[in-house]
């Protein structure tokens, strides 16, 4: 039996303002040609998924936080980590329907994710860290105090 696939997918030429990100792909086992318009702000590299058949779970929209690092001693030695990463994400054929609108995904420390996140969970999660931050800050003033005292005393 030969299965007979569509026509190559290629990008759509149309006028508009999605016309740049919407695409077509042939999914896989299928051999469906299936739409996909890309979220705003979407930097993912769809070509991949244009020219070959690819299974609908394996396509998502993504735009990503620049990468911030500390020095996090985790083994004994400090290491540059990544920390406060975030991705934005749609994954439009998902079968976990919010999944398909738009997400968040917060690395706090490098490979470990808060993951899907709609607006009020990342609302919470942006409180979380303010009230960390602001705790932090007062503990900031503390340690200046102290260490003023602690120099004057000597």
């Amino acid at each position: 039996m030969t299965t007979v696939l569509p026509e190559r997918p290629v990008v759509s030429t149309e006028v508009g303002a999605d016309a740049s990100r919407t695409w077509s792909f042939i999914a896989y086992p299928s051999g469906e040609l299936l739409t996909v318009t890309c979220m705003e702000g979407c930097t993912s590299d769809h070509s991949q998924d244009i020219e070959t058949p690819t299974h609908p779970d394996d396509i998502w929209c993504q735009t990503t936080s620049r990468d911030v690092t500390l020095p996090v001693n985790e083994h004994g030695t400090p290491e540059e980590v990544n920390v406060l990463s975030w991705t934005l994400n749609v994954r439009p054929f998902d079968k976990n329907v919010a999944a398909r609108l738009p997400h968040v995904c917060v690395e706090l420390m490098q490979d470990c994710w808060i993951e899907d996140l709609d607006p009020d969970a990342f609302e919470h999660v942006i409180g979380v860290l303010e009230a960390r931050v602001t705790a932090m800050r007062k503990a900031h003033a503390q340690l200046v105090r102290t260490r003023q005292a602690y120099r004057t005393a000597r």
